[in-house]
């Protein structure tokens, strides 16, 4: 739904563009491209009301990411459009139940489309877990719990996976009317059908947003239910060879989306936890995504083909979300080889005609941004149940921004340290120390 929002109107790619681009090593933005994207940012942004221009009104995560992104460095606009963005934005929140409605239409926030799909509570979790990560502003942190409350009272399976959404109409009666209502007359009435289907890649993006809630806002809770989730999908869904089943009745993994859930979901909770287990998934699924749906030429399909089926399509905003897993995979994996793979989604999206297909296209300035510095990285020695320690994980875990990386080495002597772009600070021994030297970043 996200991508259809946004529209995709993608042109064919000759076949002499192909080679030429297949040969590139090092594939990069051209500063044009790269001006020309920043330049469809700003004119597609809906400078009164928040998000993109249009009569649907949705939040464009990479586009408010990219904002908090760049608000960080000092950008008074990026600032103002990521406020402006999220504070509106809150309309979508059921106040009632909790969770957020998928969009809004007529060109304004409050008039929602009532249905509540999994993409948009998990697109919501993470997006304003990681804006209060940036801003700590405390109605973005209640955004946050109300989106979990939902998930846990309506959206939870007695094994502990998440179920597939939840429909926006209740028969008799409209839906504006009956989401007007408060909590004792909705519960007379009756409850909007939920599909109780157990789908992996629901799962893995609520999974995700879980664990993503758990680092940047310190919520136990969200981890808990994070990691209960991932145990039933895993012992249920995943191959041996660290694919993902879409669900229980499906024999083989074929969709790129559920694979590629789970391997973001289980870096995730590597970071969260440091749990070898959770890296090592997240690997394997990598590898078994760059065996399967890798196209010869650049990008990954979005499911897998047959030797000579060349009608699968690419989607973009799978291959922004791989391009940038990737990339950051390689750094918390030391496989270097996992850059072949980031390289490899950046020669489809850095092709123009696919770069400026949509109304805007920030994920791909992301992926430029990162993929052309060394995640800001902060090393944590201990033991992991030491108090000192634990206080060195949560500054680090709080630590705005989503490009970091996080790595704790068992030791006898406690320190911490921060290393930016090869320069590597000295050793600290309190929690203080260390705030003050992410202060410096």
């Amino acid at each position: 739904m996200h991508a259809l929002l946004k529209s995709t109107n993608e042109k064919p790619i000759s076949v002499e563009k192909k080679i030429q681009l297949k040969e590139q090593i090092n594939p990069t933005l051209s500063n044009e491209c790269r001006r020309r994207l920043r330049y469809m940012h700003m004119q597609s942004f809906d400078w009164s009301r928040g998000g993109i221009l249009s009569p649907i009104k949705f939040i464009d995560r990479d586009s408010v990411e990219y904002s908090l992104l760049i608000a960080a460095d000092g950008d008074k606009n990026e600032k103002r459009m990521a406020k402006l963005t999220l504070d509106n934005a809150m309309a979508l929140v059921d106040p009632v139940w909790g969770g957020v409605y998928q969009y809004s239409t007529l060109s304004e926030w409050n008039v929602p489309h009532y249905r509540k799909t999994m993409s948009a509570q998990a697109g919501h979790l993470r997006l304003y877990s990681l804006a209060y990560g940036y801003l700590k502003s405390d109605n973005y942190l209640n955004v946050t719990k109300l989106i979990r409350d939902y998930i846990k009272n309506f959206m939870t399976s007695n094994d502990g996976a998440f179920y597939a959404g939840q429909s926006g109409n209740v028969k008799g009666i409209d839906s504006k009317k009956y989401f007007s209502l408060g909590k004792n007359e909705r519960n007379k009435i009756g409850f909007p059908e939920i599909d109780k289907r157990i789908l992996t890649r629901e799962n893995s993006w609520v999974i995700e947003a879980l664990a993503t809630h758990a680092e940047y806002c310190g919520d136990v809770e969200s981890l808990s239910m994070a990691i209960n989730a991932a145990d039933w999908i895993n012992k249920n869904c995943r191959t041996s060879d660290g694919g993902y089943l879409t669900n229980t009745v499906t024999n083989k993994p074929l969709h790129l989306s559920d694979t590629l859930g789970m391997a973001r979901a289980m870096l995730q909770l590597y970071r969260n936890t440091f749990e070898e287990k959770y890296l090592k998934y997240s690997c394997e699924s990598l590898e078994f995504i760059n065996h399967n749906f890798r196209d010869n030429y650049y990008g990954f399909y979005n499911k897998i083909t047959s030797e000579n089926d060349n009608t699968c399509p690419r989607q973009i905003d799978e291959n922004i979300s791989l391009t940038r897993f990737a990339n950051l995979l390689s750094f918390y994996s030391k496989e270097k080889r996992f850059n072949n793979i980031s390289k490899h989604g950046l020669k489809y999206l850095s092709i123009p005609e696919i770069a400026t297909a949509r109304i805007e296209e920030a994920g791909i300035l992301l992926i430029d941004r990162e993929t052309q510095s060394s995640p800001l990285t902060i090393d944590i020695n201990g033991h992991v149940n030491n108090k000192l320690v634990m206080n060195f994980i949560d500054i680090a875990h709080r630590q705005k921004g989503w490009y970091k990386l996080i790595r704790f080495n068992k030791s006898e002597d406690i320190s911490a340290s921060i290393e930016i772009e090869g320069f590597k600070s000295k050793f600290v021994k309190t929690p203080d120390e260390l705030s003050q030297l992410l202060l410096t970043y």
